[in-house]
């Protein structure tokens, strides 16, 4: 049985807040290890930044198991081999962002759709009609993650009833699609949210440095994707000693529908 073709277990955490401090530690603790196999390379046990790194990362404010909104962990029989970690937040009133904090999933389980799953688990209808129309946004230095992302938007907008925009588009000429200002200008504000002090090039998306307080924690940073074109975009704009990564903006908003009294297609009654 290939990796694809697995049944895996999926938990979802809808009330981070309320871990108990044993819970917590217990996930950070998973959430390290998963961490460090996932970049520290083949040595990883001994691949002391990643190590550290990681262990400081998740027992910062804001990254701690507790802080999540949400929280979804995979499992093959009693191994996590996946998490992702999701947070809310507004810039404004008019702005509502959903934010994949983190997602990580161990390498060999890539292409496996776990993160596609793990997304939408968290999209619940519920969940979506709380929040009304938002911005879903994450950051990455992997092309897997980029692309998969913008399958996960085609796919979600083509067979729900919402509209999903994704910003950047990386083009077959491995350039960005013509961004909107007003797109510019909140990829900014969000990327000094999200990363304070790292700066956004608003002509290429990348969040510079997002990691780097937390050291070299990854060894092994490329992930190359089945689109040569994208893989070529990360290698020519992201600096990996620096820990740089592509913003990723989608907007999310309700698919409008023609009025009731609007006349419809007559193609059923030829």
């Amino acid at each position: 049985m290939t990796t694809a073709e697995k049944s895996y277990r999926f938990h979802i955490v809808t009330e981070p807040v309320s871990l108990s401090e044993e819970k917590s530690k217990e996930l950070t603790d998973a959430f390290v290890n998963l961490a460090c196999q996932t970049t520290g390379g083949e040595d990883w046990q001994s691949y002391r930044p990643a190590i550290e790194g990681w262990r400081e990362y998740y027992t910062t404010p804001g990254a701690r198991p507790q802080d999540f909104d949400r929280i979804v962990l995979v499992y093959d029989k009693d191994r996590l081999i996946h998490f992702t970690g999701v947070t809310r937040f507004d810039l404004d009133p008019s702005h509502h962002f959903v934010y994949i904090r983190i997602a990580m999933t161990l390498k060999q389980y890539h292409r496996a759709g776990l993160l596609r799953s793990a997304v939408l688990s968290v999209f619940s209808p519920e969940w979506l009609r709380q929040i009304g129309e938002f911005y879903f946004v994450s950051r990455t230095a992997n092309p897997i993650i980029y692309e998969t992302t913008r399958y996960f938007a085609r796919e979600f907008s083509a067979n729900s009833d919402l509209d999903l925009t994704m910003y950047p588009q990386i083009t077959d000429d491995c350039e960005l699609e013509p961004v909107p200002d007003e797109i510019r200008d909140l990829a900014l504000r969000v990327a000094e949210r999200i990363s304070p002090g790292c700066g956004l090039d608003p002509k290429t998306f990348v969040n510079k440095g997002y990691y780097k307080r937390f050291g070299p924690i990854y060894k092994e940073p490329v992930y190359y994707s089945r689109n040569p074109v994208t893989n070529r975009y990360f290698e020519q704009t992201l600096d990996h000693s620096n820990q740089d990564g592509i913003l990723i903006l989608i907007h999310v908003q309700p698919r409008l529908h023609p009025p009731d009294n609007e006349p419809q297609p007559l193609d059923h009654m030829r």
